[in-house]
């Protein structure tokens, strides 16, 4: 308990940075989504039954930071990498191909976090794991609808990170 206390403070130090980083006289643009995510995997996974926590500030540089936190993970898989990315598609239970590509500024070049977000986390002691991005875009209101959780790290130069394990609904 005290790890996952540990590292939900820290998510929360970090977020606000962000947050208290962000020019005053423009205002940030904040988008903000948290609760259960949707089980995409028919299969046993350490993500089962987890609650995801996502905000995303985009400052007045056009930068976006992202803050993605995940609690309920299963602890016995403590030192895992899984990739998380955003993607243009919606959570749809069982069904990890509705939530569609990873969103993609289309700047060219291989997938990779400078026209992507890509929000890899270890799962740590006590279930939880943590991510924080930096992406140089904002991503346009109702461009990308979900976090989608994979089951390895994501590949530089491809992208690539396997099976979609779980979803977390966010509306940007």
């Amino acid at each position: 308990m005290r790890s996952r206390l540990k590292w939900v403070v820290g998510a929360g130090a970090a977020l606000a940075v962000v947050l208290g980083a962000t020019p005053a006289v423009a205002g940030p643009a904040v988008v903000r989504a948290a609760g259960p995510l949707t089980d995409l995997s028919s299969a046993p996974d350490p993500t089962d039954g987890v609650h995801g926590r996502l905000v995303a500030v985009t400052r007045g540089d056009g930068t976006t930071h992202f803050v993605f936190v995940v609690t309920g993970l299963d602890p016995d898989a403590a030192g895992t990498r899984l990739g998380a990315h955003v993607h243009v598609g919606p959570c749809v239970a069982g069904n990890g191909a509705a939530a569609g590509p990873h969103y993609n500024t289309g700047a060219g070049g291989p997938p990779s976090p400078e026209n992507e977000v890509w929000l890899d986390f270890t799962i740590r002691r006590g279930g939880v794991g943590y991510a924080h991005a930096v992406a140089p875009f904002e991503i346009a209101q109702g461009d990308a609808r979900s976090v989608v959780i994979h089951a390895l790290p994501t590949q530089e130069g491809t992208g690539l990170a396997g099976a979609r394990l779980a979803c977390l609904p966010v509306e940007f």
